[in-house]
């Protein structure tokens, strides 16, 4: 039996607009399984992103229950919060957040040293081995500016995975991206996935998707379908794109 590494069950998002409530999200109800890359779609306005954050604890709920590894979510404070953002999660995003001014090694190790679970020398040394598994290790010294668009998310992808987190959350990591370097970073994904690591990932991109095991469609702030697919093999991408996309379409995307 499959392990649930989150929960949620009847998940609400609202905000008040001129006295009405919009309801982003209305009762959500999902499991993330343990080892899974589970993809998240739906149509510009659907409430994919909100979810991600709000599951992830970077935005309240209005109401509803997350768990966590068994631990619900809800009754945490700030600080609890916070080390688990750092320390149980990681976040790749479509704009990357590198920071200017240092080099991509440095953007990789400072959040380790701010976990404190590793010495400096460790994490210097699992800094380094991340840039070589994403393959960009040439680039260390680079400040974010003298690199590609490619390369910058790859270190941001290293920089999620340098305290090991359990849940790794994507939001659109491929948007800001061209054709060839979408193929390499989901490439790249889809490997640290084979290894072990649980994957949540929100997109509006087929080919993206198509990386996923497991596909959920949200539409109007509800989850409404879920495709399930084998493992991933790049010799199938051109099929299983046809057959997401014959899924998505009778789901009036």
């Amino acid at each position: 039996m499959d392990s649930v590494l989150l929960k949620t069950k009847d998940l609400c998002k609202s905000f008040s607009n001129n006295g009405e409530q919009n309801h982003v999200l209305n009762q959500v109800s999902m499991e993330i399984y343990q080892g899974d890359f589970t993809v998240i779609m739906g149509s510009s306005g659907s409430g994919k992103s909100t979810l991600l954050y709000c599951i992830s604890g970077m935005d309240t709920i209005t109401s509803g229950d997350i768990w966590y590894e068994g631990k619900p979510l809800n009754g945490m404070n700030e600080k609890e919060m916070a080390m688990l953002r750092r320390g149980g999660f990681g976040f790749v995003f479509q704009q990357m957040h590198l920071v200017s001014n240092l080099s991509l090694f440095e953007n990789v190790a400072v959040p380790g040293y701010l976990n404190k679970s590793r010495t400096t020398k460790e994490t210097n040394q699992r800094a380094k081995e991340l840039l070589e598994q994403v393959n960009i290790q040439g680039a260390m010294k680079r400040l974010p500016s003298q690199v590609s668009g490619g390369e910058q998310q790859r270190a941001a992808i290293a920089r999620a995975m340098i305290n090991e987190p359990r849940l790794l959350f994507a939001d659109e990591p491929t948007g800001a991206l061209n054709q060839k370097n979408t193929k390499d970073v989901m490439a790249l994904l889809a490997k640290i996935n084979k290894k072990g690591q649980s994957i949540l990932m929100v997109t509006h991109d087929v080919r993206a998707a198509v990386y996923g095991n497991r596909i959920l469609y949200l539409e109007d702030g509800r989850i409404t379908g879920e495709l399930k697919l084998a493992p991933f093999k790049m010799e199938e991408a051109r099929s299983r794109e046809t057959q997401i996309t014959a899924w998505l379409a009778s789901m009036s995307w």
